[in-house]
């Protein structure tokens, strides 16, 4: 039994970074909405409590860990 199978065309450095490029910023956009949708201090109907700031804590630590990476820090 022979398998016709066809070879995906290799991609070059320049289209495979900009679509790299472009999937990070659309992700980039998501967490802003994200950002914008997470409890907010002053809503009575949704107050406020530390298991928000631990998460909110945690999303800085993760994008600390992003910009450092973009910057070449350890």
């Amino acid at each position: 039994m022979t398998t016709n199978r066809t070879k995906k065309p290799a991609l070059q450095a320049d289209a495979a970074y900009e679509n790299a490029h472009l999937v990070a910023r659309d992700l980039m956009g998501r967490v802003d909405e994200l950002l914008h949708d997470m409890p907010a201090p002053g809503d009575d109907d949704h107050p406020v409590h530390w298991g928000h700031v631990g998460s909110i804590g945690h999303v800085n630590s993760l994008l600390d860990q992003i910009v450092a990476f973009l910057e070449n820090r350890d």
